[in-house]
């Protein structure tokens, strides 16, 4: 009876763990901010031109540069969220196969 419920928690760990590793690669391999990032990096090239001539620029590349480091943080915090994912998904998945290896010799 305990051996059954052991081993039922142990799948059902297993499947989180599972769950939260595929849910973590998703996050690492997400490209969504990748594309702004692009957008901006390519924009403030023709902002800092436009300064040179007109000083009312300066504050939008101010603007756009500040932009840039908050999407560069905000990539920077996912995968770390992605990367955290992962990691305990995997140590899960190994406290399920501990707990299924300890059912299994009752």
């Amino acid at each position: 009876m305990y051996a059954t419920v052991e081993v039922v928690m142990a799948g059902v760990l297993f499947l989180i763990g599972i769950i939260m590793i595929v849910a973590g690669m998703m996050i690492i391999l997400a490209r969504e901010y990748q594309d702004t990032m692009k957008l901006l990096s390519t924009q403030t090239p023709k902002l800092a031109g436009k300064a040179i001539t007109d000083q009312t620029v300066l504050a939008a590349i101010d603007g756009t540069t500040r932009l840039l480091d908050a999407v560069k943080s905000l990539i920077q915090t996912a995968v770390g969220v992605g990367a955290f994912l992962c990691i305990f998904g995997l140590a899960i998945c190994g406290a399920a196969f501990w707990m299924a290896r300890l059912a299994g010799e009752i």
